[in-house]
């Protein structure tokens, strides 16, 4: 494969997973995205958004999507919103193949609860703060889906394992490079 992959899908969707599964197998560098700014800014993503606004976050996350794909080959894990931005969604096409991550709201709902409790992470999950978290995951993720459907392949990773995951996205990939169609628009 001679472009990168980008993971993209809402939150809990297992973009970070896969990005690691991924990078692993392909032995190329991963990244995620969230991640990576925290790293940077020393300042975590609620932090950003509190100091800054969603367009202080959104200006960083694009100046880091810039950054980390500069290589020829690599795995990013995007946040849930950063292909919203038309601006992200013609850099990543022009750069990699934008595979998507779907899951049902009721799929994300568990595996967000399930990752806070294994991780014993005390982060700010908004979504889980609503009085009816499953409805607030379905409301945003219905704002989103439009772009998602953007993207040049998608993965219904539901019922599959983290390993059928990486497969299905490396499987998507090859089949994007032999066929080189391209579906996200500029």
């Amino acid at each position: 494969m001679a472009r990168g992959i980008y993971l993209v899908g809402f939150s809990g969707s297992g973009k970070s997973t896969i990005a690691r599964v991924l990078a692993r197998q392909l032995q190329w560098p991963a990244c995620d995205l969230d991640e990576w700014i925290v790293e940077q800014t020393g300042m975590t993503v609620p932090a950003i958004f509190e100091q800054e606004g969603e367009s202080g976050f959104r200006a960083r996350e694009a100046e880091a999507l810039r950054t980390v794909s500069a290589g020829e080959r690599f795995i990013v894990a995007t946040g849930g919103g950063t292909i919203v931005r038309p601006e992200n969604r013609s850099f990543m096409a022009s750069k990699g193949w934008v595979i998507c991550l779907e899951a049902r709201p009721e799929t994300i709902l568990t595996r967000i609860q399930n990752h806070l409790k294994e991780s014993g992470i005390h982060a700010v999950r908004p979504m889980l703060e609503s009085p009816d978290p499953l409805e607030a995951i379905r409301a945003l993720k219905q704002t989103r889906q439009a772009v998602y459907k953007l993207a040049d392949w998608t993965v219904h990773t539901d019922d599959l394992t983290q390993e059928q995951v990486a497969a299905a996205v490396m499987r998507a990939a090859e089949s994007l490079e032999q066929s080189a169609v391209r579906t996200i628009p500029g």
